[in-house]
């Protein structure tokens, strides 16, 4: 299966959390041994002037909030910080899935849904 990254189509979605989410699943999905697509899509984009750290944080609080939600017996096996996403990475088989939803999550909360085409996996 081949992969298309996500696009965003507004500058108003530019660099917005669901950016940072996305351009992080498409970490994942382009390059599954990275140990922290969040932080790594983060930086490039704060290098870039896209994003804030701010930004940044809320991407990663979000996700590991979601991973939480689906995955509570994983979150007992977390050591140290919680909201650290690179902790999940190491215990998930499957982190594209929450990082896509959560990405899906963040572009509704802030009202951009359809400046953002989702990254997504091809046959």
């Amino acid at each position: 299966m081949d992969y298309i990254a996500h696009t965003v189509d507004t500058a108003a979605a530019v660099g917005s959390v669901a950016d940072l989410l996305w351009a992080a699943a498409d970490l994942v999905a382009t390059n599954p041994e990275t140990a922290d697509p969040i932080h790594d899509a983060g930086l490039h984009l704060i290098a870039a002037g896209r994003t804030t750290a701010r930004r940044a944080g809320a991407a990663r609080e979000l996700a590991t909030m979601i991973a939480e939600s689906r995955h509570p017996d994983l979150a007992a096996t977390i050591t140290g910080d919680d909201t650290d996403w690179a902790s999940w990475q190491r215990v998930l088989t499957e982190p594209w899935p929450i990082l896509a939803d959560a990405a899906a999550f963040a572009a509704q909360l802030g009202g951009i849904e359809s400046q953002i085409t989702p990254g997504r996996w091809i046959a």
